[in-house]
């Protein structure tokens, strides 16, 4: 490596300075403010998993492995990903706390459900 140019007092201090001056701009965030995104596998006819938990403002992806169509449509029909041909996928962003079982519409005996809590723990 001899492009390198040596690491002199004065470089480092630049360095330093400009790290320092960049760092205090930065936002403290935590682990729950971030936006999540979790998925869910579809193959084998099922989901997988069963059960996603997640916060408010999150969102789920479903990914069609299956070979046959799939959805993952609420029970009480409040969102619906759409028809999932193999290869695709379908996302829905849950911005309220509640509870959300759903099916396959076009199996309904694939099950699963997504739990969905407030980020403040409320």
């Amino acid at each position: 490596m001899p492009n390198l140019m040596p690491l002199t007092r004065r470089r480092f201090g630049i360095g330093l300075g400009a790290f320092l001056g960049c760092a205090g701009t930065l936002r403290r965030s935590h682990a729950h403010d971030r936006v999540q995104e979790t998925m869910v596998r579809i193959d084998n006819s099922t989901f997988e998993p069963l059960v996603v938990e997640i916060f408010a403002g999150d969102s789920v992806t479903w990914e069609n492995n299956d070979l046959a169509s799939h959805t993952a449509t609420a029970l009480d029909g409040s969102w619906d990903t759409g028809p999932l041909e193999r290869g695709t996928q379908g996302r829905i962003i849950f911005t309220e706390p509640g509870e959300y079982p759903y099916v396959s519409t076009f199996r309904s005996h694939m099950k699963a459900t997504v739990l969905v809590r407030n980020r403040d723990g409320g």
